[in-house]
């Protein structure tokens, strides 16, 4: 007994040392999030709505599209009311080889509207960035725009995108809402996970760094900057964040619309909802890999600074919230209680949370009770299986081949 008494003290200060290092590494991220939010918040407090130029731009629409009969109607249909004149208005729906009634149903609505056309893309399944290249080389218009299969934009969120277009900001991105988002217990958490996301990571980021991240819909770029480029990285499995990168590294920026908006649909099973987010940190797993060897020749330190935050977040946050939770399980343990250090950083972490998730709510205008009492409850679900999401993200980044990912559709 007298041994093992004397273990218990050594042992104890090394689980507080441990869980002292892990600290340092998760309070200072979430204090930098809860300045982005609070960013954000002025940002689109104070944010006003371009002036629509008289000569507005051709634009193509790019749709990537795999098995997609579900949804494909009504998102054709939401093209066809964008509030864009229509002589300068082409919507390319680019089939990847679909099985199921996605380009009959496609074609149907493109007879009734002729600026919609139907592509059948040729030695595909390769991915997004794949299909879109294809479009690419056929696309007419001076914009492209992005929106994916499920997508149904607001009428008059092209008008706003294009609106914001200038030789400084030659991307333009908007706001993504959850269309089902009062379906279950998962589409309201993503459905606040999207609004916080936009709030701090782009309205927030817009007003810090001035510039935005593109996500993978809703966005429109100049064709000569994309031909620029080399259009989208055929080996990016995010490939919106690595397209970012590239437009930023170049000099320039990504402007943010808050008030151009399209609803998309989310996962509603966790198994699905679970693939699909491993497969987005796998890809942003590799854009930083990618994007951190040039990382002395990336211009303006936000986009530097936002770089080695990403790859904090996937490298080093996930291990150190794993280390810090078996810390603080063992201390339990071992001393059957909480210092106040610990019950402070606990508290710090937890009710920042809880902050910047209300903010989302109500920067989102979400009047649902239902949202706001599950609210409390995320972050001991819905967010620490992002800490598992990290990790097979980091494995499957591993992986060499790129292939198409299609997340299951179901009616709305």
């Amino acid at each position: 007994m007298q041994v093992s008494g004397w273990l218990v003290e050594p042992l104890l200060g090394i689980l507080e040392i441990v869980w002292v290092l892990t600290v340092i590494v998760i309070y200072p991220i979430f204090t930098y999030y809860i300045v982005l939010t609070l960013e954000g918040l002025r940002y689109n407090s104070k944010f006003n709505p371009p002036d629509v130029p008289k000569d507005l731009p051709s634009v193509t629409v790019l749709i990537p599209a795999r098995n997609e009969g579900v949804v494909i109607r009504d998102t054709l249909l939401a093209m066809a009311n964008l509030d864009y004149p229509k002589d300068k208005l082409e919507v390319l729906l680019l089939d990847d080889g679909s099985t199921d009634e996605t380009v009959r149903i496609a074609e149907e609505v493109a007879r009734g509207h002729p600026f919609i056309r139907v592509i059948r893309v040729e030695g595909g399944g390769r991915g997004k960035s794949y299909v879109l290249n294809y479009g690419l080389k056929l696309a007419r218009g001076e914009v492209i725009a992005v929106y994916d299969a499920d997508n149904r934009p607001e009428p008059g969120a092209l008008k706003g995108l294009v609106a914001m277009l200038s030789d400084e900001t030659p991307a333009v991105t908007g706001k993504v809402r959850t269309i089902n988002w009062n379906r279950n217990v998962l589409t309201r958490f993503i459905c606040m996970e999207y609004l916080y996301f936009q709030l701090a990571g782009q309205s927030g980021k817009s007003k810090l760094y001035k510039t935005a991240i593109l996500p993978g819909t809703n966005f429109v770029i100049r064709r000569d900057l994309l031909e620029e480029l080399g259009g989208w990285d055929e080996n990016a499995l995010a490939e919106d964040l690595e397209l970012s990168f590239r437009v930023i590294a170049l000099g320039k920026r990504i402007a943010y619309n808050p008030l151009a908006v399209t609803w998309e649909q989310e996962p509603e099973s966790w198994r699905v909802w679970f693939r699909q987010r491993t497969r987005w940190a796998a890809g942003n797993v590799y854009t930083v890999r990618e994007h951190v060897k040039r990382f002395r020749e990336i211009k303006g330190w936000g986009l530097r600074f936002d770089l080695l935050l990403t790859l904090m977040v996937y490298y080093l946050l996930a291990i150190a919230v794993i280390v810090a939770d078996v810390a603080f399980v063992a201390l339990m343990m071992a001393s059957g209680n909480v210092t106040w250090f610990t019950g402070l950083i606990l508290s710090f972490v937890y009710l920042s949370f809880l902050l910047e998730i209300f903010a989302g709510l109500y920067d989102g205008k979400i009047r649902s009770i239902g949202c706001w009492l599950l609210a409390p409850f995320m972050y001991y679900t819905y967010s620490q299986m992002w800490i598992l999401i990290s990790l097979a993200g980091l494995w499957e980044a591993r992986k060499a081949k790129k292939v198409w990912y299609k997340t299951p559709r179901t009616a709305v």
